[in-house]
């Protein structure tokens, strides 16, 4: 009896908790990825230096443009570096979303599909000839 309760528990589960498991499932990988890539901190410093880094201030005139023209360039490496990983970060999670859209519309149909492999391995098997 114990035997029939298990197809009838997977159904339930199936079609009724699993939706819930699966979108905790989905804010889970999304905000791992938000966090992976570090969106927030990366928009909050896109105009900062290349780690950090900056030429200190001189009075001269060679020496003040000399370092600016030194702190632009770190600044603009620093932004592009930073705006690709914001950029590969932004098409991680839409490649994210696409995929977890496609298994939401194929969930449903899971048992059927799991159902039709084990009808196709039975009906495999007995069309096998003997050697």
């Amino acid at each position: 009896m114990l035997v029939l309760q298990l197809p009838i528990s997977y159904f339930f589960w199936h079609y009724t908790t699993a939706w819930g498991d699966l979108l905790r499932l989905y804010r889970n990988f999304s905000w791992f990825l938000w966090h992976f890539f570090s969106i927030r901190i990366l928009l909050g410093t896109l105009f900062s230096p290349w780690h950090r880094l900056h030429e200190g201030k001189s009075k001269e005139t060679a020496g003040f443009l000399g370092s600016f023209i030194i702190n632009f360039i770190l600044r603009f490496i620093g932004f592009f570096a930073r705006t690709a990983t914001i950029l590969l970060g932004l098409v991680t999670m839409c490649l994210f979303s696409v995929a977890s859209l496609a298994f939401f519309a194929l969930w449903p149909f899971l048992p059927l599909l799991a159902l039709w492999c084990v009808v196709q391995g039975i009906t495999g098997l007995a069309n096998v000839r003997p050697l």
